[in-house]
């Protein structure tokens, strides 16, 4: 009798056990360990950047050692694929737990967690000597005491308060003695975690309306950007591959399967290996450089042979450099006039400064080119909007209930619906945040302003990772500094003046690690592989809330046994440069005799006192008006060379670090179009993914043997090596 049953269909649930069990592990592991790892142990960051080694190392020992595993224990027993049905990882339920991993990485390091807990308790250490801000109150007079644990030092820091030598001093010098350390119910008991519940009433709420305003904003854009604009998402493309396991039956991701990817993995990885063991064991193993041309690292004096270039800001960049083979294989999956344009953008931003040195005698200002990104990210903004801009209409519009026009051709019920609930939440959470900044500026119209540039920026940043794949990426410009720059510090008022500038220093520091890059990649790879996004849009709310108080818990662990001077740039240049600018202006309108006036008017009334800088607001017009003429050129020249990311991205530490790894992944690319067609290019990617795989799991491993040596000897590794940007 012939057999007619049919193979058994891989199951399209998400929610299960196991997507539970290893979705909460991995927003564990990302949001609790990495501020341990990233304080106490050194070495390259487990996130980083957008395309975090922590993550993709823990996807790898998923799909290739868990996965790997049970397909391997059917074999050996002849169990006929029930472990593997039993235990395995289906490809839906591998995507969620990689979107809900990569949202925890947000808040852990220099996404939040880095300078949280140091914005509050360290400005209470330079205090005492800090004259302006004593005389000006910038810290004691116009920021409130809820936002700082108790007890509440005012004048009196570096007294002898009750509590100082437990909360403060703790924390400045670490509790932990010797090899005992307080665990978090002890903190608890002692009295720290108790200390801190003021602040977290207070600033929780606000990080928790911007996190749910920023996963709405992705999931609103996503429809307009990846099916009307078809971008290319290249982090996503490559995150999808450790997720895809073809066919009816679980089992290892198929890029594992694939020779192309070992012959990029092995390599590459070698290569990594020998300067990580080279670096342990110097006498034994030479050097990579030692034995090979340094075609990883690079160093010419050109500065020292064309000295004009020393009147460009960040000019240090043209002297040598890293390659990094994440980046190089990413720029095979971007557009190559991407690749192109990133890979020329130092060489252009110099030229346009030397010009501007020869025409004007003056050098460019960092400042001026602060103000140009910002002018950038405002007018590809306006783009943005402009070209999505019947969609947004229709979408809003649903929200609000002022339009009732059926669906349109080819767009389902569930990607309707989920358009609206992301708008709505949107809107709510959005007007919350406006209201809260509101209140603590004391003004609507700065409460406002600052929240609308602060979305403005991460909504720039995550369309930059989407469309150009670079993952690892800085604004260069901050939403409240910058917003004083623009209109004066008189038309902001003292106290919304004071808190703008502070509070830059929690929520918008640094956007290396950002949430909305996190979200857009998690939910490309779920659309494309068939995971419900509505409810992942749900998920992806409980996840950063979650990851929020993990990794606070785990900063507060990590700061209160071991202190927090491990990070000799964020304990020093944020905590003190944000108050210290306060104080300056406060100084410079008591000087020019508009503080009080300014403190005295109404919010509305302060806009009359705008005043700004001429060569700022000039700088602010050039980019704004640039950025909208280079978009109108590609719009109407499918094949013009310059994208406009180049005023987005030109002169950022980021783009300086990758321009040469984008320049060598252009040339391949170009290479392998030219003399093979599309075909071998598409058959080439999972050798380029090896490549990319190669460094990420180099990162897990260093992290791996950095906690082994820890446990073993209860000190941090001797050796610790950068193999990632961040």
């Amino acid at each position: 009798m012939t057999n007619t049953a049919q193979p058994k269909q891989e199951s399209k649930r998400t929610l299960t056990w196991r997507t539970l069990v290893f979705g909460l592990a991995g927003v564990y592991i990302m949001s609790g360990v990495a501020p341990y790892h990233d304080n106490i142990m050194g070495g390259t960051y487990m996130v980083g950047n957008h395309m975090p080694g922590g993550v993709f190392t823990y996807m790898i020992l998923l799909g290739l050692g868990w996965n790997g595993l049970w397909r391997l224990v059917d074999r050996l027993f002849k169990t006929g694929d029930a472990m593997t049905r039993a235990l395995a990882l289906s490809t839906r339920e591998l995507v969620v737990v990689m979107a809900v991993t990569l949202i925890a990485c947000y808040p852990p390091t220099s996404g939040l967690g880095r300078y949280f807990h140091r914005m509050l308790m360290l400005p209470w250490y330079y205090f005492p000597n800090k004259p302006l801000w004593i005389e000006h109150g910038v810290l004691t007079d116009y920021l409130d005491a809820s936002l700082f644990p108790e007890p509440w030092l005012g004048s009196d820091a570096g007294v002898a308060v009750a509590g100082y030598d437990l909360i403060y001093h703790g924390f400045f010098t670490g509790l932990a003695a010797g090899v005992k350390t307080y665990s978090i119910p002890e903190l608890w008991g002692m009295g720290v975690i108790g200390a801190w519940l003021r602040p977290l009433a207070t600033w929780g709420p606000m990080l928790v309306l911007l996190s749910i305003s920023i996963i709405s904003l992705q999931f609103l854009v996503h429809r307009q950007w990846s099916k009307h604009e078809q971008l290319s998402y290249p982090v996503a493309q490559v995150a999808a591959v450790f997720c895809k396991v073809s066919g009816p039956k679980k089992g290892v991701p198929d890029v594992f399967r694939n020779p192309l990817f070992w012959w990029g993995f092995i390599p590459a990885f070698s290569l990594l290996l020998l300067i990580y063991l080279s670096a342990w064991f110097p006498q034994e193993l030479p050097s990579l450089a030692e034995m090979l041309p340094s075609f990883k690292s690079w160093n010419l004096p050109i500065l020292t042979m064309v000295p004009i270039l020393n009147k460009c800001p960040d000019s240090w960049g043209m002297n040598g450099g890293t390659v990094y083979f994440t980046i190089v294989g990413l720029a095979y999956f971007v557009s190559s006039e991407i690749s192109l344009t990133m890979g020329f953008s130092l060489f252009l931003t110099m030229i346009f400064c030397v010009s501007f040195y020869y025409l004007t005698g003056m050098p460019v200002d960092s400042g001026w080119m602060e103000a140009s990104r910002a002018g950038a990210y405002i007018g590809y903004t306006a783009i943005l909007i402009y070209t999505g801009r019947s969609y947004y209409k229709t979408v809003f519009g649903k929200a609000l209930g002022l339009n009732r026009k059926p669906r349109a051709d080819g767009v389902s019920e569930d990607e309707e619906a989920l358009s609206v609930v992301a708008a709505r939440t949107l809107l709510a959470a959005f007007a919350a945040l406006a209201v809260a900044l509101s209140w603590w500026c004391q003004s609507w119209t700065m409460g406002l302003f600052y929240a609308l540039l602060t979305m403005v920026m991460y909504l720039v940043l995550s369309r930059i990772v989407c469309e150009t794949g670079i993952p690892f990426i800085q604004a260069n410009w901050n939403p409240g500094p910058f917003l004083l720059k623009l209109i004066g510090p008189a038309a902001a008022g003292p106290k919304a003046l004071t808190f703008m500038l502070y509070s830059s220093g929690i929520l918008t520091q640094d956007p290396r690690e950002c949430l909305m890059p996190y979200v857009a990649t998690g939910v490309k790879v779920a659309e494309d592989n068939g995971v419900g996004l509505r409810r992942l849009f749900w998920i992806a709310i409980g996840a950063v809330v979650l990851a929020l108080a993990i990794a606070w818990l785990s900063c507060t662990y990590t700061y209160y046994n071991y202190n927090c001077w491990a990070d000799g740039w964020g304990t020093v240049y944020p905590v003190q440069q944000y108050l210290d600018t306060a104080a300056q202006q406060f100084n410079d309108m008591k000087v020019s005799d508009v503080f009080e006036n300014s403190l005295a008017a109404t919010p509305f009334a302060r806009l009359g006192m705008v005043q700004t800088s001429p060569w700022v607001l000039r700088f602010f017009a050039a980019g704004l008006v640039s950025v909208m003429l280079l978009s109108a050129m590609r719009f109407r020249f499918s094949k013009f060379p310059i994208h406009p990311v180049i005023l987005l991205v030109a002169g950022t530490y980021p783009c300086i670090c990758s321009y040469t790894s984008f320049l060598i992944g252009w040339f391949i690319k170009t290479l392998v179009t030219r003399f093979g067609g599309g075909g071998v290019y598409q058959r080439l990617k999972p050798l380029f993914i090896g490549l990319i795989a190669a460094e990420l799991f180099m990162v897990g491993l260093t992290v791996i043997i950095a906690f082994i040596y820890h446990a073993l000897y209860g000190v941090r590794p001797p050796v610790s090596i950068g193999l990632m940007p961040g």
